[in-house]
């Protein structure tokens, strides 16, 4: 065999080796990078599942929104309005009258303010026997608007076979009040009025 042969061979042989080489090479680089895109996938498939039980759990508390938003409309239509809390002491007297017990006086109390309602107690006396005072009772649990009677006490009261107890209670109804509309989106905020300036005195 001569030495061109040779040569030949011999190059032949490196360049097959170097092209090995290099296969293996790229095809190590493209074994990491599909490696790689199976972890990319199988997270992108944890997020997906994970939207997937966020939805169904939005879709279930939207459901439930629904169904409260319905009770509060039900409670806001019982509720008494500005005109029912201003004949709360009249309503009341006639109560009291139905169930055979005499109204002393009352005292309008300062109304409390509450984030959605504002309570506007009243404090009652009457005079009563145990027998009409549940009956009372009674019509104040059936009024028709929201209204609750608290802070009851009961005197004994002597030589009255008629009213045989003084009584002191709080009977409050609750406004309802609408949460103010919001502001538009983007609407600046006013600016404040410029101070007046100051008017120097000469001498």
């Amino acid at each position: 065999m001569n030495s061109q042969l040779q040569k030949q061979l011999l190059i032949g042989g490196l360049a097959g080796l170097m092209l090995a080489i290099l296969i293996v090479f790229f095809l190590q680089g493209k074994r990491d990078e599909l490696a790689g895109l199976k972890t990319v996938n199988q997270g992108l498939q944890a997020d997906v599942a994970k939207g997937y039980a966020l939805k169904a759990n939005y879709e279930k508390l939207k459901a439930e929104v629904v169904e409260q938003e319905k009770v509060i409309d039900e409670l806001i239509k019982i509720m008494p309005t500005d005109a029912d809390r201003g004949e709360l002491p009249y309503r009341v007297k006639k109560l009291a009258d139905t169930a055979g017990i005499e109204q002393v006086a009352f005292t309008l109390m300062a109304p409390i303010a509450k984030d959605y309602y504002t309570e506007y107690p009243v404090q009652f006396t009457f005079r009563a026997g145990y027998h009409t005072l549940g009956q009372f009772a009674s019509l104040i649990s059936g009024y028709e608007k929201i209204i609750n009677l608290s802070e009851m006490a009961l005197k004994r009261e002597a030589n009255r076979s008629l009213y045989p107890v003084s009584v002191t209670c709080k009977v409050s109804a609750f406004v309802y009040n609408p949460a103010p509309p919001a502001a538009p989106a983007g609407t600046p905020a006013p600016k404040p009025a410029p101070a007046a300036a100051k008017k120097e005195s000469g001498d």
